[in-house]
């Protein structure tokens, strides 16, 4: 019972804490423009990947875009949480990595816990980083739903 109600003040803290956040956008924060990729593997929707837009542009350095791909392969931009990219010109990152064998089991204190297991990259690691991806794209007003496909599926230690 003890456990429970820890469990309980706790899930109240952070609810409380929640609905404090700030979530006015910054000053200085530029216009944002809608921005759907949509990532492929091998020609085939990716889901779970995680998408970052690197800026080229000086002006908008500060400013990283980043979604995750749903079961379609889209990934909807948001900066700073909120829908949508500054207009300039980015670099796409993609990445994604899967965990297999792990073993699950509930200790003495009832807590879950994992062990073993290994974690692999399964996008060539020249798609995750600004210096080695080839996919780029320019942001504005008009920007339509643009698809990057990331090559062949692998599957390396990370």
């Amino acid at each position: 019972m003890r456990k429970v109600m820890s469990f309980v003040i706790t899930m109240v803290c952070v609810m409380l804490l929640a609905g404090c956040k700030d979530t006015s956008r910054p000053a200085d924060l530029p216009p944002l423009y809608s921005c759907v990729l949509v990532i492929t593997q091998d020609n085939k929707p990716l889901d779970g990947a995680v998408v970052e837009l690197v800026p080229i542009d000086e002006a908008n350095a500060k400013y990283r875009s980043s979604s995750a791909t749903d079961a379609d392969g889209n990934a909807t931009m948001t900066t700073y949480g909120f829908d949508g990219v500054p207009a300039g010109q980015y670099k796409v990152c993609v990445w994604k990595t899967v965990i297999e064998g792990v073993t699950q089991y509930t200790n003495n204190d009832g807590e879950l816990v994992n062990t073993n297991g290994t974690e692999y990259r399964t996008v060539e690691q020249k798609y995750s980083t600004a210096k080695t991806t080839p996919h780029e794209i320019e942001v504005t007003k008009k920007t339509l739903k643009t698809t990057f496909d990331v090559g062949k599926p692998i599957k390396a230690v990370k």
